[in-house]
């Protein structure tokens, strides 16, 4: 039963690198607070989308030859494009409600009261629980893992924060401009 939990685990931490790399992509292209790219009305497959960190919209480029996967990167001065495929911003636009529902998720569970298992008051509680009984290395442990989850609260808000940004300035862009998809 050990080794399924542990073959489990490994393949929810892929996943979860795979998420995190998609999406860090996705950040990658909002390196400002603003961004909006027309999108042209050309083919689905030909039809790319321009992130311009400067806050000015970017042309956006068509093309009629076969375009990869990797993301394009033009670097001009103090201005930088990325230059990725429609499929794929609309992809990633696609996971950030889910992900978003992940952090709040998350955030509930270490900022809950002592009733909810897992949360920073319920460890705090064990803590307290095992000082009482005589077990002082139980409750540092319980207490350093408290702490640790604690200190997570400020980097999931700023990865909520940061979605936030990325679905307001690239996903509901593209989805009103190509009348695909749906923003949150």
């Amino acid at each position: 039963m050990t080794a399924l939990k542990s073959f489990r685990a490994g393949r929810r931490t892929a996943a979860t690198a795979a998420a995190a790399l998609g999406i860090g992509a996705l950040l990658t292209a909002t390196a400002s607070s603003t961004w909006a790219a027309p999108v042209t009305t050309a083919t689905d497959a030909a039809r790319t989308v321009v992130a311009d960190t400067t806050g000015t919209p970017a042309p956006t480029s068509t093309s009629t030859s076969t375009s990869t996967s990797t993301p394009s990167v033009v670097v001009n001065g103090s201005t930088v494009t990325i230059t990725r495929e429609l499929a794929q911003v609309q992809a990633m636009c696609a996971r950030v409600p889910d992900v978003q529902k992940r952090i709040a998720a998350a955030l509930a569970r270490i900022q809950g009261g002592s009733d909810v298992h897992g949360s920073v008051a319920w460890l705090q509680a064990r803590a307290a629980d095992q000082r009482a009984a005589g077990h002082a290395d139980a409750a540092k442990r319980l207490d350093d893992r408290a702490t640790l989850r604690s200190d997570r609260v400020a980097e999931l808000t700023k990865r909520a924060d940061r979605l936030t940004v990325v679905e307001r300035n690239i996903c509901a862009p593209v989805a009103a401009q190509t009348g695909t998809g749906t923003s949150s």
